[in-house]
């Protein structure tokens, strides 16, 4: 299809709207790959991925938006562009300064500035909010770990919280902030490099019950060496002199080397409770530093709620040993293996080291060892699970926690193999999400089950839900409307990915006789 631009000259839009505009411009009638964003560098690299790139994009300025979409017509595009700005211009306007300083000058009262800027400006907003004495949080991804760490460095000389770049998780003294869920004020600090593990946690301990005190994202590459796990560190500082704070729990990925040493060497001179899930670590040596070690994000709730004498029921073995008996018992001869489709990273990595147990062979788009690493993240092989909040499928677009339209067509893609047995997914629920994020997902899982019921069997659709019952999209009724559509839902992703390891386990006993 033929390209077709416009370009708003001297016109500028955070990351956020122009998200969301491409989203929207991408679901119009006869348009194909689109784009709204800012003209400079990293709009115009993804401009190039998406193979939209012409003269009228090559001329644009950093300062210029663009909209750029390949469409069937002229007439298509414009009926595209007059519908975007016309539910543009139907938004509640928002107060707008020229500066940081101006806008702190108007909210005297305000002490954090949320950055969602492309990654090539960030450093330069990012100085000026702390310059200004606020502290950040910064959504923006693509920032270099050589600036991430001098912005890190600069926050905290100046005793100011820098949370991120590529954060999308926090909750600060009771406000639920970008994409966290909202939950019950309680005795818990959360701080980790993963922002669905510190928000799964906090929302198991709302429902458990209890709350948090604050919620501090890091960003995924704090932890890593080039950046020294610098935010991790200080927000340590801030929940142990936090006087909400009794408890304190730490979650991450497999740090580095030396990023882990300063972790537990501060863990050890901690003088509150710390329960740390830190991947890639043992018992001993996380037990050895001091802290109470978690094995998974499921287990790190549950160690966290002992210490405040709680408890909350999860899906018992017995249980899941029930629910794969009779997914198995309506399964065609051929179905044998595990897809799935996540939103959350970690919950992906989580899944695959769970499966791995059960099943063995397990492949990734997302996999460190080679062996295992996708060739093609659209073809699975045998067992494979898919993380599409991976920049190959969000670059210019909406993460998935967003816009979860991005996997839908992994469903019916995966129940067109005959082969697939389960289909396991994760739902995350933002206050930037759809309000009902099972809608969409049911109509698919439905005509996936015709599919696989016209070969004479059924797939089954394993899910686990991050949320709460506060979010708009209320968890209690997510769930109640998968399970109505026959989906088994399970109370953790540990434990989904368990029941899904236990129905390919106990489908190949069948095959084999």
């Amino acid at each position: 299809m033929p390209i077709f631009t416009k370009i708003y000259r001297d016109r500028y839009l955070d990351s956020f709207e122009t998200l969301f505009r491409t989203t929207f411009l991408s679901s119009c009638e006869g348009i194909g790959s689109a784009f709204v964003g800012m003209g400079g560098r990293d709009g115009k690299s993804v401009i190039a991925s998406l193979s939209l790139t012409c003269k009228e994009t090559d001329s644009a300025s950093e300062t210029d938006l663009v909209v750029v979409a390949d469409a069937v017509s002229q007439v298509a595009f414009q009926a595209a562009v007059d519908s975007l700005e016309e539910k543009a211009a139907a938004k509640v306007k928002k107060a707008s300064f020229a500066s940081v300083r101006s806008a702190v000058q108007t909210n005297a009262a305000a002490n954090m500035c949320v950055i969602s800027v492309p990654g090539e400006y960030v450093k330069h907003e990012a100085v000026g909010a702390l310059d200004a004495g606020l502290h950040v949080l910064i959504f923006s991804s693509h920032v270099p770990l050589e600036e991430e760490r001098e912005i890190k460095e600069y926050a905290r000389d100046r005793g100011l919280l820098c949370m991120g770049p590529d954060c999308g998780v926090a909750n600060i003294n009771g406000a639920a902030l970008v994409l966290g869920s909202i939950t019950n004020r309680g005795p818990f600090g959360i701080c980790g490099a993963s922002g669905i593990g510190i928000q799964y946690i906090g929302a198991i301990l709302h429902k458990a019950g209890s709350g948090v005190s604050q919620i501090v994202g890091t960003g995924g590459n704090d932890t890593k060496d080039e950046v020294g796990g610098i935010t991790t560190l200080v927000g340590i500082d801030a929940l142990e002199n936090d006087p909400e704070t009794k408890y304190i729990v730490l979650v991450s990925r497999k740090p580095g080397v030396e990023t882990l040493e300063r972790i537990k060497s501060r863990i050890m001179s901690c003088k509150k409770p710390v329960v740390a899930h830190i991947m890639g670590t043992t018992a001993e040596e996380i037990t050895a530093a001091g802290a109470i070690w978690a094995e998974n994000l499921e287990d790190t709730a549950q160690k966290a709620l002992e210490l405040a004498g709680k408890a909350l029921e999860f899906d018992s073995e017995e249980k899941l040993g029930e629910m794969a008996a009779a997914a198995v018992s309506k399964m065609a001869p051929a179905q044998k293996y595990v897809r799935g489709a996540f939103v959350g990273g970690t919950y992906c990595d989580e899944a695959v080291r769970i499966l791995r147990d059960s099943v063995g062979e397990v492949y990734s788009n997302i996999s460190t060892e080679p062996e295992w690493q996708l060739k093609d993240s659209l073809v699975s092989v045998k067992n494979t699970l898919i993380d599409y909040g991976e920049e190959e499928f969000t670059q210019g677009k909406p993460h998935p926690t967003i816009e979860p339209s991005i996997r839908l067509p992994a469903i019916m893609h995966e129940a067109e193999d005959p082969e697939t047995a389960v289909i396991l997914l994760d739902f995350v629920l933002t206050p930037s999400g759809p309000v009902d994020t099972s809608d969409l997902t049911i109509a698919e899982i439905k005509k996936a089950q015709v599919l696989a019921r016209s070969r004479g069997g059924e797939i089954a659709v394993v899910a686990s839900f991050c949320g709460t019952n506060l979010d708009i999209q209320d968890i209690d009724r997510q769930e109640a409307a998968l399970k109505e559509a026959g989906v088994y839902i399970c109370m953790s992703n540990y434990r989904a990915a368990q029941l899904a390891g236990e129905i390919a386990r106990r489908k190949m006993e069948v095959s084999n006789g």
